[in-house]
């Protein structure tokens, strides 16, 4: 079946039309040029030089990104815009491109701009923080007491020192909630009597941090 071309202010768009002649964007194009982009692979230097080359070659802009090393594994998320269509499957291969054969694990996904306008939760931002002796489950028994209240994870950061295992995490927690009683379950929850489970809100974490910073900081003249 031979695509027809739409010509709007971005140029010419091919359409492929189905059976009853409704129309069905061409597969791996995304109409607003805007992609998500993740790669993954083991760390090394460069391979944020070579991503964002291989983006800029497509004349893509890079609008947000997020990275980190985790154990020896490097992982980046990017938002990506392009000035005309782009299929995924060309962005995907000139990343790829940008490492050695088969080293990065590239997914490239149209992205979908109400994502960002719509938040899964509304309410008050707050730090939750555990600390204690390492044990299977934690993150799993946690997470799904969280969701069952209806509070969002915004962000999480979990590892472990030896026998220690320490977790930071940004949660949104709905107005309606009452963070006394969250408190209470969430020390109440089998983790093992030797966690320790704080729940402060963001500001108060932030001027806490930063007091003990400084603090730390005289004490060390």
């Amino acid at each position: 079946m031979n695509p027809t071309y739409l010509i709007d202010k971005r140029g010419a768009v091919p359409i492929i039309y189905s059976d009853d002649r409704s129309p069905i964007w061409n597969r791996g194009m995304n109409m607003a040029g805007d992609f998500v982009i993740s790669v993954m692979s083991r760390d090394r230097v460069g391979i944020i030089a070579g991503v964002t080359r291989a983006i800029l070659d497509l004349r893509g802009n890079v609008e947000a990104l997020s990275q980190t090393v985790l154990r020896g594994y490097f992982t980046i998320i990017l938002t990506v815009s392009f000035p005309e269509e782009m299929p995924a499957e060309r962005i995907q291969a000139a990343v790829e491109k940008s490492g050695s054969p088969g080293e990065l694990a590239v997914s490239v996904k149209p992205r979908d701009p109400d994502a960002a306008r719509t938040a899964p939760v509304t309410g008050d931002q707050f730090v939750l923080t555990i600390m204690g002796k390492d044990r299977p489950g934690v993150i799993s028994r946690i997470s799904s007491y969280l969701s069952s209240r209806g509070i969002n994870i915004v962000d999480l950061y979990a590892y472990t020192e030896g026998d220690n295992f320490v977790v930071l995490s940004q949660v949104m927690i709905p107005s309606n909630l009452d963070i006394r009683q969250l408190q209470i379950d969430l020390e109440g929850l089998p983790l093992g009597s030797d966690l320790v489970t704080r729940l402060q809100h963001q500001d108060i974490f932030v001027a806490t941090s930063e007091i003990e910073f400084r603090h730390k900081g005289m004490r060390s003249r």
